[in-house]
């Protein structure tokens, strides 16, 4: 009886340890935000706050008459979304947003599995991320000419037409202090698509930051398309300088598409930049955190 006491002790104080050097290891905060400027991050909500989140692109402008004819796209419609984000586990949240472009609400949730260390054991950080979209605007009419694959049935619009999703698994690593780098390969698919296009797209946005100060960065990002590449190959092209703290960023965007939504971004043609047309916008990101009540003894 007294060597399995004794056995029963040294297994708890390994346990112990285990769980000890566990809550010692420091871990690396590859990013200042959950999302880049249009990709989403490795990172996730801390579990005694929630996210707040407002992203807002103007019209497109170029270096032509419109700089200064649409003051840089402000006079043009833009598009914007909020969003809230709330953690459910650790390294586990859930969200939802509403944009602007095809009245879309959207339902977010984010798992990171694995994180980078400052010590290299685990080299970089991984995370998986699902969302869906639901379009709530009002489609288009109907041409009395369309018709469905058959070329007999005419086209009539159903609710999943509205839905969209996105899948990805984001792997991302801090090479030095000033250096972040992540790469993200991303399933779409949407129900209602343009004819001779297929529902599914196949992306590859890369991203990352450079730290240009104490509390800013130049972060940057491009998605390539293996598949409904569009007729130019005009590819999402985004860079931002960013600033801020642990709980606020703000950023401030030129990028190639207007669009909010990876579904929209990584699907629709973006502006041809080559031809100097780009969207100015700005990101702003707000962590509320929660305050433990104190009570008298």
């Amino acid at each position: 009886m007294k060597r399995i006491l004794i056995l029963l002790v040294l297994l708890f104080s390994e346990i112990t340890s285990t769980f000890s050097q566990e809550e010692e290891k420091s871990y690396e905060t590859i990013f200042r935000s959950i999302q880049l400027i249009n990709m989403q991050t490795t990172e996730v909500i801390p579990q005694k706050g929630f996210d707040f989140s407002i992203r807002h692109r103007f019209g497109m402008t170029g270096f032509d008459s419109t700089s200064y004819k649409q003051l840089l796209g402000l006079d043009l419609p833009a598009n914007i979304r909020f969003g809230f984000d709330f953690p459910i586990l650790k390294n586990l949240y859930v969200g939802a947003g509403r944009t602007k472009n095809g009245k879309t609400i959207d339902l977010e949730t984010k798992y990171l599995f694995l994180r980078q260390t400052e010590d290299n054991l685990m080299p970089f950080s991984a995370a998986a991320y699902f969302s869906t979209g639901i379009i709530t605007d009002d489609f288009p009419k109907v041409p009395d000419y369309a018709f469905l694959a058959d070329l007999i049935t005419p086209f009539k619009y159903r609710f999943n037409h509205r839905l969209s999703y996105n899948v990805q698994m984001i792997f991302a690593r801090k090479f030095t202090e000033r250096l972040s780098f992540q790469i993200a390969p991303v399933w779409i698919y949407k129900n209602l698509v343009s004819a001779g296009a297929e529902n599914q797209t196949f992306s590859l946005p890369i991203g990352g930051a450079i730290k240009v100060g104490l509390k800013s960065s130049v972060v940057f990002e491009y998605a390539y398309r293996f598949n409904n590449r569009p007729v130019n190959n005009d590819y999402p092209l985004s860079i931002a300088f960013e600033s801020g703290t642990a709980g606020h960023t703000f950023q401030i965007v030129i990028s190639s598409t207007g669009e909010l939504l990876e579904q929209d971004a990584y699907t629709k043609t973006s502006f041809n930049y080559m031809k100097g047309k780009f969207a100015l916008g700005f990101n702003i990101r707000r962590v509320f955190w929660y305050k433990k009540k104190k009570f008298a003894p």
